[in-house]
């Protein structure tokens, strides 16, 4: 974990060296997932800042691993507004953690057991600021090929509107291991 502390900490320093001539600062989010093994079984390391997200397919299970750093996450939290309320709330854009921006590194980190036969997602608000997780969840539970996936999740974002970046990467990890290789 402390590699990616580090990678966070270079990434953080390259962005706010960033100048912009209309004086903002540049700002990013992240979010991820590495394969590592914890007391000898595999695992995934997940982290985030901001509101990027990591979901985990498996065994029929839709599950979002990461949390928003944002002000409609704290508020969904507070129980001032509801998730349906969050999606279209003016302030769903504006985030409390990032890279860069003049804030702190602060990650969050999650450490998952790996299941044989998951999928997982990696992918920017630009995805789920467009799409429900039932829509998420229905492609990237189809029978569609894994190099087509990403690409219709993006489409499919497009499509709802497409009013920031979308980004999006799948992990296929259905195969089932066996031996040595699990």
């Amino acid at each position: 974990m402390e590699k990616v502390v580090d990678r966070l900490r270079d990434a953080h320093a390259a962005i706010e060296a960033i100048d912009s001539e209309t004086g903002k600062r540049a700002g990013t989010t992240v979010t991820g997932v590495l394969l590592t093994t914890y007391e000898g079984v595999p695992h995934w390391l997940v982290v985030n800042i901001g509101d990027s997200r990591t979901y985990r397919l498996a065994e029929g299970y839709f599950e979002q691993l990461t949390v928003d750093h944002s002000q409609v996450e704290e508020l969904i939290n507070g129980g001032f507004l509801s998730p349906e309320q969050a999606r279209v709330d003016p302030r769903r854009n504006v985030i409390t953690r990032a890279l860069g921006a003049g804030m702190e590194p602060d990650a969050d980190f999650w450490i998952v057991p790996a299941q044989p036969r998951e999928k997982l997602l990696v992918c920017s608000d630009g995805l789920n600021g467009e799409l429900t997780d039932d829509e998420i969840r229905h492609i990237l539970d189809s029978d569609v090929p894994i190099d087509e996936c990403a690409d219709q999740l993006v489409s499919a974002a497009l499509n709802a509107g497409g009013r920031d970046n979308v980004t999006v990467i799948v992990v296929d990890a259905t195969t089932e291991p066996t031996g040595a290789d699990w």
